[in-house]
């Protein structure tokens, strides 16, 4: 059993919206979740209350 991470980004201003799995592995859970905290979770406040962008990330799991 390995685990993946499933990004899914949001621009709010262009519309662009997509969902990707990425495909490197992780062989536990928790190193997947260090990884999509990491880096595949962020939004982007230029003013500090309206958000631009959007990018959520969820663990699932795979088999190899």
């Amino acid at each position: 059993m390995s685990f993946a991470i499933r990004q899914t980004y949001t621009h709010y201003q262009t519309g662009e919206h997509w969902t990707r799995i990425l495909p490197r592995r992780w062989k536990t859970r928790r190193g997947a979740e260090k990884a999509a905290q990491a880096y595949f979770r962020w939004t982007t406040k230029p003013d500090g209350k309206t958000a631009l962008d959007n990018s959520a990330a969820e663990v699932i799991e795979v088999n190899p």
